[in-house]
């Protein structure tokens, strides 16, 4: 059964048993992963599945479930069972009907039949070259794996809507040492032709090698340059604190702040439902709404919060094709080039440090936006403007909205930046953060 049938059968199938509103999404992901370690490879393997996911609504009464079983009797019973449930809910405060269609979606071309037809074969030749690369480059040892993914979704609403999407991505993430030093290199595409995993390794040698040589350093204020991948982490969760559903539930920074100065002025911040080279990207949302580009920060103001129908309602606005039935979410996030170089930021910093890797960031406090996380791999000491040594054990325990307003230059080179730290795709710049609070990290 093929997943446009999938999504109609469920579909009719709760109409049958009563749902006023349903809504069915078919996804069918065939990944394909290769992992090394110690400059060999280490594990092969291939993951085909398919999960149902159905919204159903009867008597304002609202209730979602999935499904990894596709058989057609076991179609049958998830339906059967999902409005089982649902008759015994509360009839929810905030139901909305679903959007009628039919729609008008985007086009686009994050779709690589050679990615989808990559076999295990050519990934291995990548993760040879890579590790090949590294060791040129200086390296010791390197480990991390690629992995080549294929989805394809399709959605059947009770609003009329009918439409499915496919689309591919190539993923690297790898770490390269030497001694005990370390760097990072990630690398992702929508297309063969696109992806490039060896500079990526060869930028992860470089920073490990330049590691090797440790200085001290003391708790304090500094100024911080974010690599793309560390700025991608922070401007995520921004991406998050602006669902409506997250303002809400009082765990947005963002909350109440639309049309307010959130933000330095030279900050735009927008989400895509589709972009060039985005990884996440899908022509409609989860109640059949064409996705769209939402600006949500323009020039440090914040513009609009996130919104699937229920949210909408409530804030007498409009869905931003953001669902998520219950969490509206962003997409793929771009923020908007600068126009300085690293070197030039490089050069505006008397103290601080360039950060090119973290991890474990947490918050202590959602609404209020105080964080803290951990660089994990090369940190750099800058003194006058030059990098005179590694560092390590530092911990960034600051607030974010403060940051936001602290930025003060945005590179004009930017990455897409996805992986299980920045798990909203991201194309990120390098930033320059001022007065940043550095702390030693515990444990």
């Amino acid at each position: 059964m093929d997943l446009e049938a999938i999504a109609s059968d469920v579909l009719g199938e709760l109409v049958k048993l009563g749902a006023e509103d349903a809504s069915v999404i078919a996804t069918q992901s065939f990944e394909r992963m290769v992992r090394f370690s110690n400059n060999a490879l280490s594990v092969t393997k291939s993951i085909k599945d398919v999960i149902v996911f159905a919204y159903a609504a009867l008597d304002k009464r609202r209730i979602i479930g999935s499904t990894s079983n596709p058989s057609q009797n076991a179609l049958k019973e998830f339906a059967r069972r999902l409005i089982e449930s649902c008759r015994v809910l509360e009839p929810s405060p905030y139901y909305a009907p679903l959007p009628k269609g039919p729609f008008t979606y985007p086009t686009h071309t994050n779709y690589d039949p050679k990615i989808e037809s990559c076999e295990e074969g050519v990934i291995e030749d990548y993760v040879k070259q890579i590790i090949d690369q590294a060791t040129k480059a200086g390296g010791e040892r390197t480990a991390g794996a690629i992995t080549a993914e294929t989805t394809k979704i399709s959605i059947a609403t009770t609003g009329g809507v009918t439409q499915s999407d496919r689309s591919t991505r190539i993923l690297l993430n790898q770490r390269v040492f030497v001694g005990d030093a370390s760097g990072h290199g990630l690398a992702c595409s929508t297309h063969l032709s696109t992806f490039n995993p060896l500079a990526a390794a060869e930028e992860a040698a470089e920073h490990a090698k330049k590691a090797v040589n440790r200085g001290p350093w003391s708790e304090g204020v500094y100024d911080v340059i974010l690599s793309p991948t560390v700025a991608a982490d922070l401007i995520q969760h921004v991406g998050e604190a602006a669902s409506a559903f997250a303002v809400e539930s009082g765990i947005s920074f963002l909350a109440g702040r639309v049309n307010e100065e959130v933000a330095c002025d030279m900050l735009t911040l927008v989400d895509h439902g589709v972009a060039e080279g985005a990884v996440n990207t899908r022509v409609f949302d989860d109640e059949g709404v064409a996705t769209r580009d939402n600006v949500i920060i323009e020039k440090g103001t914040l513009k609009t919060y996130l919104h699937n129908s229920s949210t909408a309602r409530r804030f007498n606005t409009s869905t931003t094709g953001s669902a998520g039935i219950i969490d509206p979410h962003p997409w793929n996030l771009e923020v908007y080039p600068g126009h300085y170089s690293l070197d030039e930021m490089m050069k505006e910093v008397k103290e601080g440090f360039l950060i090119t890797n973290n991890w474990y960031t947490r918050f202590q406090n959602l609404s209020t936006g105080d964080y803290s996380t951990l660089p994990r791999d090369a940190t750099f000491y800058i003194k006058d403007g030059e990098i005179k040594y590694s560092v390590a054990g530092l911990r960034v325990s600051d607030n974010l909205p403060r940051q936001l307003k602290s930025i003060s230059a945005i590179s004009k080179e930017r990455r897409w930046i996805y992986w299980w730290e920045v798990t909203t795709p991201t194309l990120a710049p390098y930033m320059l953060i001022k007065q940043t609070i550095i702390t030693k990290a515990v444990g």
